[in-house]
């Protein structure tokens, strides 16, 4: 058995936000060391860290080795790509065949930059997690209520946490109050592939147009860049130096785009709304809306939180993994992962 870990490969726009995924592969290509699995890497050379590379035995770079040819050479059995949803990894598939398996890495939610999930589904709106444990899973009422205090404090500090919401409570929204928007980056292929509005701009005239008597704080995604936002008398800003969830409980409802923040919303306990397709459309966790169809008044929304609670319990407990554990050879052995890569 051989895994093939690949960054940036045939990637043709900004091949360097591959780098930040270059930690994640290399930690978990230590622990399949540590337990006899040999790795390669195959890498778009704007891709990598150099601190991250090892024995460069390992290591081939885009031009210097074919695809296919090193797929037969070191016989791999599985390979590994971050995403898979640009024209890259599609080309990638392709020549590797049904030679091999295709495993998916994402960032993974709670908070995303030190979590990461694997699939061999895919990720993000292809993602498939009812067939890869969520359908199978028993919600633990009392381990989720532990690691969700552990994770709020984190989100509201320690004065906040001691009035949380209780996240068994039903809430509908309060459209008395200002209902949070987050964006996202118009860049984020999740958006260009997935979501029904494709700028940032026509989201939010969208919603300043349909409820007019809402109110509506919109937060900008904070590295993206967007050309303009339009100033509507029921829209108002707020600046990304602002903790979005300190102030939760002034919030009357959540209604975003396919994005992380939803999930983190609906974890806290508000009722959270949704458009586009992304790994938690069709659970529950929040509500499902059409963008061309939307709900006359989005206070006869509620939250569910019997079903959110099974599916954020198991996004939160077993599909996500921390960045730094996967070094841990007994930790990944132990994880869901190694059976993506033995079975």
């Amino acid at each position: 058995m051989s895994i093939l870990f690949i960054l940036g490969l045939y990637q043709s726009r900004k091949p360097q936000r591959w780098r930040p995924k270059h930690k994640v592969f290399s930690n978990l290509s230590q622990s399949l060391a540590a337990l006899g699995i040999d790795s390669y890497f195959l890498c778009n050379p704007r891709s990598v860290k150099s601190r991250f590379i090892g024995d460069t035995t390992c290591y081939f770079y885009e031009g210097e080795k074919d695809l296919a040819s090193l797929v037969r050479e070191k016989h791999i059995t599985h390979v590994v790509i971050w995403g898979g949803r640009t024209e890259a990894d599609q080309r990638i598939r392709d020549e590797v065949g049904d030679k091999v398996k295709i495993v998916y890495g994402e960032y993974g939610w709670f908070p995303q930059s030190q979590h990461c999930y694997f699939s061999p589904n895919g990720t993000n709106a292809d993602a498939n997690f009812l067939s890869e444990g969520l359908s199978e899973h028993i919600l633990d009422r009392k381990s989720f209520l532990a690691a969700r205090s552990k994770l709020l404090l984190s989100m509201l500090g320690w004065r906040a946490l001691i009035n949380r919401p209780d996240f068994f409570e039903e809430r509908q929204f309060d459209t008395q109050k200002q209902i949070f928007v987050p964006l996202q980056d118009e860049m984020d292929t999740n958006i260009m592939l997935s979501s029904p509005v494709k700028t940032m701009s026509a989201f939010i005239e969208g919603l300043a147009s349909n409820y007019p008597d809402y109110r509506f704080l919109v937060r900008p995604h904070p590295r993206a860049r967007y050309e303009s936002l339009p100033t509507k008398p029921n829209i108002e800003y707020q600046t990304i130096e602002v903790n979005p969830f300190r102030n939760y409980s002034q919030y009357g409802g959540v209604f975003g785009i396919n994005s992380t923040m939803l999930l983190q919303f609906a974890l806290l306990g508000l009722p959270v709304a949704g458009i586009g397709k992304g790994v938690a459309s069709g659970t529950e966790v929040y509500a499902d809306l059409d963008w061309s169809n939307l709900p006359s008044d989005l206070g006869i929304i509620s939250s569910n939180p019997l079903n959110a609670a099974k599916v954020l319990d198991f996004l939160l407990r077993v599909k996500q993994m921390r960045v730094k554990d996967l070094k841990k050879s007994r930790y990944i052995e132990r994880s869901y992962i190694y059976n993506l890569f033995t079975s």
